[in-house]
């Protein structure tokens, strides 16, 4: 048995939910990690937060206490932000404390190169073994509820995320940030959860909370090393029956195998095995950090995923030719035109235009009627899945009305994508006017087509979830 199944007193869910927080740590000094956990944690008026700290009396207007044992009420979660030879005592006195959970953002355990990190670490399995008090960590940047506002972590940007339906679960601080600075104005998320090294809560639980947690619809994953690779499967193989699983392996080298050691403590393993086997438990792999949250904001617009290739409708050619290319080379299907769909083309389109697959509208885009046509065409073809539409703005050439987008695009039966270049403030717009009607857009081509090959690969499991 893992030792993750161990006298599990507490939940996942009840450590993520707080209403009391200790800061072990706490500083006046904006450099300090105690400091901006203070910040990202005071962010919700309601959560009662105690900064701890014997040196000083006050942080940021809130009484400091010497110890935990000196908070007059019981606390439910600490964050430990302390020298590593702090840590086992301060979190015997938080159980002495009654905690349920406890954040160790400090470092230097099993991934350091030294015998005593990993006997501290197991020390600290020990105790979540013994007492039922659950760890996250140690070695992490913390963990964001952004469903209750509760920002444990020390990012007080992550504050400002908003509230959404994809959850990120990963071994890395890094890749947490790197994602959320690309995200945190075009992407809802419902939690943001680093594992680290995983000295009690690790992946399998995580997962297991998700799969029924109400307002997560999509689960996305960075994993670098696992201790129990069966128990991570036979997790990923039973949340991936209900909710899209998408997963993102580190370690496809030879040296980034051996860095992973010195980062959380576990190699990574044969990434070809890991790839296989996640894919055969149900989840989805990508190649790539933006790819993991590309493919979940398309999971979180459509309604339903449908079977079949992908048709490419362009205004400009090239784009047409260069989605084409990308979506074969990356194991994408390409949808081949039915010959009823072919001949009503023929009939909408004038021989200027390509009218097969993919369609080069051209200038018939001007006319909205021929656009709203083409859409209903191909979206009645049985081979069709998904549609991507792909426009480089050349105004006054040819734009798109915003008022008529809902229109033209918002009574497609199938899903579709876009991708639409242009100026920041056109294109914001558009993208606005997309997303509103459930149309994913991005402005990269390379990008969009990509993730179009991703869900036209996947799409007979992706058509089993109802997606919102």
């Amino acid at each position: 048995m893992s030792v993750h199944a161990v006298n599990r007193r507490y939940t996942v869910k009840e450590v993520l939910n707080p209403k009391s927080v200790a800061v072990v740590g706490a500083s006046n000094n904006p450099v300090k990690v105690g400091n901006s956990v203070l910040k990202s944690l005071t962010n919700n008026p309601y959560l009662k937060v105690y900064p701890v700290n014997p040196k000083i009396r006050e942080v940021d207007g809130l009484k400091a206490y010497p110890s935990i044992s000196a908070i007059p009420s019981r606390v439910d979660l600490t964050v430990i932000a302390v020298p590593r030879d702090k840590v086992i005592s301060t979190v015997k006195e938080s159980v002495n404390k009654g905690t349920k959970g406890i954040v160790i953002i400090s470092s230097g355990f099993r991934e350091a190169d030294d015998q005593e990190g990993s006997l501290l670490q197991g020390e600290l399995t020990k105790i979540c073994m013994e007492t039922g008090v659950r760890i996250f960590g140690p070695n992490i940047f913390g963990f964001v509820n952004v469903v209750s506002n509760v920002n444990a972590s020390f990012t007080p940007m992550f504050s400002r995320l908003k509230k959404g339906h994809v959850a990120v679960v990963s071994q890395s601080g890094g890749i947490c940030h790197y994602l959320m600075h690309n995200y945190v104005d075009d992407l809802g998320f419902s939690y943001i959860i680093h594992v680290g090294n995983r000295c009690d809560v690790d992946f399998p639980e995580v997962l297991s909370f998700l799969k029924d947690d109400s307002h997560t619809r999509v689960i996305t994953l960075y994993i670098e090393g696992v201790d129990d690779a069966r128990e991570l499967y036979h997790a990923i193989s039973e949340t991936a029956k209900t909710k899209p699983v998408i997963a993102l392996k580190a370690g496809r080298s030879t040296i980034a195998d051996k860095a992973s050691k010195s980062h959380t403590g576990s190699l990574s393993g044969n990434y070809q095995l890991y790839r296989c086997a996640m894919k055969q438990a149900g989840a989805v792999v990508v190649d790539s950090p933006i790819e993991l949250l590309d493919l979940a904001k398309a999971l979180t617009l459509f309604r339903k995923v449908k079977m079949g290739g992908v048709a490419i409708i362009a205004i400009q050619a090239g784009l047409g030719f260069m989605a084409l290319d990308i979506i074969e080379e990356t194991g994408g299907m390409v949808a081949k035109f039915k010959p009823e769909t072919l001949r009503v083309l023929h009939e909408l389109l004038p021989p200027i235009t390509m009218r097969d697959n993919p369609i080069d509208i051209a200038f018939s885009g001007l006319n909205i009627d021929v656009m709203e046509n083409v859409l209903e065409t191909v979206a009645k073809d049985e081979s069709v899945g998904l549609i991507l539409f792909a426009y480089a703005a050349a105004p006054p050439t040819w734009t798109i009305p915003p008022e008529a987008i809902s229109d033209i695009f918002g009574k497609v039966e199938k899903p579709v994508m876009a991708v639409y270049s242009s100026t920041i403030e056109d294109f914001g717009k558009f993208k606005a006017e997309m997303e509103h009607v459930g149309i994913p857009t991005y402005s990269s081509l390379e990008r969009a087509a990509k993730i179009a090959a991703m869900i036209s690969k996947y799409s007979k499991q992706l058509s089993t979830y109802r997606l919102c």
